[in-house]
């Protein structure tokens, strides 16, 4: 604890345990806590209760209040169980009775629900240890706990089903116990079981819920011989339960039988948990039965049978789709049987808003099933592909029902189910047998594209289906041939749409095809032969910032095909499209009014930067320094950012070689082996790295600080490794820069106040020791407001508000 903390933490003890006093408000208690607990985490409770005692005089003399405040006690009793999870800060407040008092007195938790809640919250903290579950059986609180799980608050009761849970679970985090201590616990897991079947007895369905609850908690973490009896008690309910309030109860039987499944119940014939999920797929609503069949999907040892139940479930409100167009193939159906009732899905799928959610539940979730197992299941990919394929037809217009026709009426143009859809297709081209749908997928999502009525967020779905089916079938021929002859016209549209988000949309669809499929000997020619880069260029000059941004990254990637395909290609254009980019560019970054094209330039040249062999741009190092100059200067902190990993670059690149433990690690270049650690820093003098280093240093944007610190040292590291080797003594750029930059920004003072050493030509490594730039990093690694949301303020904060009267007090709102 800082010394200027414990100096005013006896004066804050003081203030909460004032009854004439007013009381902080419940965030500066949260916040009390919060550090407290950051303490305990750092300190033994025992060193902070000997070092600070005003903590036990404070928790000893509230509780004896007659009427202490409901937030005050309750901080009380959760700092009293932070202190006391340590063992020796336990015994050390138990031999004071603090302990007994505070937690044995049952009339302090009967007045209010914070009360209630802090009491709880302070046994759950303090259970750390088995002397604190000793204290807890031998006061004979297992019984005020299961009072309190019934409670009428709910964060009463669902703390108190955290607290029952812990129990639970308790030894499986602890050592062995002296066996007399085991045995009791024993006992109390038995009593806890009664309770929880007396819950699910009694039904009342808050009692019942929060029982269920307590299973779910439990049952991930608890030993077997617990898992064992809690199962017997709940096991035999779950059906009855499940008859009388399905609604009501779905969720929490959801909940418990998955946990369950992921344990050894699960292969236990006995348990019954096999029998009761089956029993739920059946007669659930299917918005509640697909959630469940989803998650039963996903279960590791399922049985196959159960499996089947699950994928039936899922797929059938698409079986019914697929059953309603009059395009679907010989033998078309999805599903051989049915697991809910067809009235059911034929109901659900008649009322508009009812049949969107169904369909988009079950799409959702039919796009999982390519990343489940294979299992026998009379169920064909095709039928799977062509459903999907049916609901994207409908909500077209291009598939023509057979009956019923209200299904039609309900997708044609509905955006919701158009986006699932699309997302679905998409993930089903890793499936085994998508090579076969590769033709079919391709023209319904060129439809999409194609349409003007396209929704522009069910457009960039479009294209990340796309590409999604690019990436797992670019070994095809027929799918260079689609994107020569149909994808590139209707992108080229797409590039000139009047909604701005299409465009960048497009844009940002070009840059992930560029990116991924550059190295493929088909996509260089296509790109360069279908007038896209002529778009990009128009585009940078968009309206929209957004779109600008976009062409500028787009026209970043398709550099590095201009340039490596200029030869084979014979195109006149290569280098000299590559130079009026870089032109093009460096005016954005010196003109454009908008942050996020300059950001986009910078991002842009860095990465020419570190794949410069990939490049053969004319004058690149001039149009680079361009960039470094402007985008160090520049009013956006984002900008100066990337600039300063430009810097870096430059950096790493003339310093030769980058490792782990120093970034700046100098290893002689293969292309000059002579050439020393002076020359190289020379020439990062004549890139003016050094000016942009120091600018950012005292720049007013801590991120900006923070790198170009972080740069600095890494710098300092390598000169200090090599100081000998070095001859810098006598040159005048170093003085300049710094006294250029400490002009600016009128930080002289850093350097000592005087320049005297400066002037006489000191060396880089003086300067930067002047600088002392650990000390910086540091403080700069400070958020900006560490002082007011430091513990030191808070304890003020405290103390202030104590000392506010109504003459003085003002609404800081």
């Amino acid at each position: 604890m800082e010394r200027e903390c414990a100096e005013l933490l006896p004066s804050v003890c003081a203030v909460l345990a004032d009854s004439k006093e007013s009381v902080p408000d419940d965030t500066c208690l949260e916040k009390l806590l919060d550090w407290f607990r950051e303490l305990t985490g750092k300190v033994p409770g025992l060193s902070l209760l000997q070092q600070n005692p005003c903590l036990t005089d404070l928790i000893s003399s509230v509780h004896k209040l007659s009427d202490p405040e409901p937030s005050i006690l309750s901080f009380i009793s959760r700092l009293a169980g932070l202190l006391a999870a340590s063992e020796d800060a336990f015994y050390c407040l138990e031999q004071q009775s603090i302990l007994t008092e505070l937690f044995g007195n049952r009339e302090l938790i009967e007045t209010d629900a914070t009360v209630r809640c802090g009491w709880i919250h302070g046994l759950l903290s303090m259970l750390q240890h088995w002397p604190a579950m000793k204290f807890i059986l031998k006061y004979e609180l297992i019984a005020v706990i299961l009072k309190l799980q019934r409670d009428s608050s709910l964060f009463v009761a669902s703390a108190a089903n955290q607290l029952l849970a812990h129990i639970l679970t308790f030894p499986k985090h602890q050592e062995a116990s002296p066996s007399s201590m085991y045995s009791e616990w024993t006992e109390c897991v038995k009593e806890i079981a009664r309770h929880v079947e007396d819950s699910l007895e009694s039904g009342i369905p808050q009692h019942v819920q929060q029982s269920l609850k307590l299973v779910t908690l439990a049952l991930g973490n608890c030993q077997p011989v617990v898992m064992e009896m809690l199962w017997q008690k709940v096991g035999g309910h779950m059906e009855s339960l499940l008859e009388k309030d399905p609604t009501n109860m779905a969720q929490r039987l959801m909940e418990l039988l998955l946990t369950a499944s992921r344990t050894p119940l699960f292969n236990s014939t006995d348990s019954k948990i096999v029998t009761v999920m089956s029993l739920m797929l059946c007669s659930l609503t299917p918005t509640l039965a697909i959630p469940l069949a989803s998650g039963i999907l996903k279960l590791e040892n399922c049985p196959e049978s159960l499996r089947i139940k699950a994928q039936r479930v899922v797929l059938h409100p698409m079986d019914c789709i697929l059953n309603t167009t009059d395009q679907q193939p010989q033998n078309a159906g999805l599903l051989d049987e049915f697991v809910c009732k067809e009235s059911v899905i034929e109901d659900q799928l008649s009322r508009k808003a009812s049949c969107i959610s169904l369909l988009c539940l079950s799409l959702s979730h039919a796009g999982e099933l390519a990343d489940v197992p294979s299992v026998s299941v009379e169920l064909t990919s095709g039928s799977l592909f062509n459903s999907v394929l049916a609901v994207l037809q409908l909500c077209i217009g291009v598939a023509v029902p057979t009956t019923p026709a209200y299904i039609c009426r309900h997708l044609i143009g509905c955006v919701r189910v158009q986006r699932f859809a699309v997302d679905t297709l998409g993930s089903l081209s890793k499936q085994t047998g998508s090579t076969d749908f590769v033709e079919q997928v391709f023209n319904i999502l060129l439809e999409y594209l194609i349409n003007p009525d396209t929704e522009s967020s069910v457009l960039k779905k479009v294209m990340q289906a796309i590409l999604q089916w690019f990436s797992h079938h670019s070994d095809l021929p027929r799918v260079w041939h689609s994107l020569n002859q149909d994808l590139f016209p209707v992108l080229k549209k797409r590039l000139c749409d009047v909604r701005w988000e299409v465009r960048d949309s497009a844009l940002e669809f070009l840059t992930q095809l560029t990116l991924n499929f550059q190295g493929k000997t088909e996509f260089p020619p296509i790109l360069l032969s279908s007038g896209i880069l002529k778009l990009l260029l128009d585009l940078l000059s968009d309206s929209e910032s957004y779109v600008r941004a976009s062409a500028v990254t787009a026209l970043g990637q398709t550099a590095y095909i201009t340039n490596n395909n200029e030869e084979n290609l014979n195109s006149e254009s290569g280098t000299s499209m590559q130079e009026d980019v870089a032109s093009r560019l460096v005016d954005i970054l010196a003109q454009d009014t908008e942050g996020f094209p300059r950001r986009a330039v910078v991002k842009v040249f860095a990465d020419w930067l570190k794949q410069r062999s990939r490049l053969t741009i004319q004058n690149f190092e001039e149009s680079a320094a361009s960039v470094l100059k402007y985008g160090s200067n520049d009013l956006d902190w984002e900008v100066k950012i990337h600039s300063l990993e430009m810097a870096e670059v430059y950096i790493n690149q003339t310093l030769s070689k980058s490792i782990s433990a120093c970034p700046y690690a100098v290893v002689q270049s293969t292309n000059s082996k002579n050439e020393t650690l002076t020359e190289s820093l020379q020439k990062l003098f004549n890139l003016k790295i050094f000016e942009v280093l120091l600018a950012g240093l005292y720049d007013c944007d801590r991120p900006v600080a923070q790198k170009a610190c972080t740069i600095l040292i890494s710098l300092k590291q390598v000169i200090l490794e090599d100081r000998e080797a070095l001859n810098l003594k006598g040159l005048t750029w170093a003085p300049d820069i710094l006294s250029k930059c400490f002009s600016k920004h009128s930080k002289m003072a850093v350097c000592g106040g005087t320049n005297s050493s400066l002037q006489a030509g000191g060396d880089l490594v003086e300067i930067l020791s002047i600088l002392d730039l650990e000390t910086m990093q540091q403080a700069l690694e400070r958020s900006s407001d560490y002082i007011e949301n430091s513990p030191r303020s808070l304890l003020q904060d405290i103390l202030a508000a104590t000392e506010t009267t109504e003459d003085n007090a003002i609404d800081c709102y």
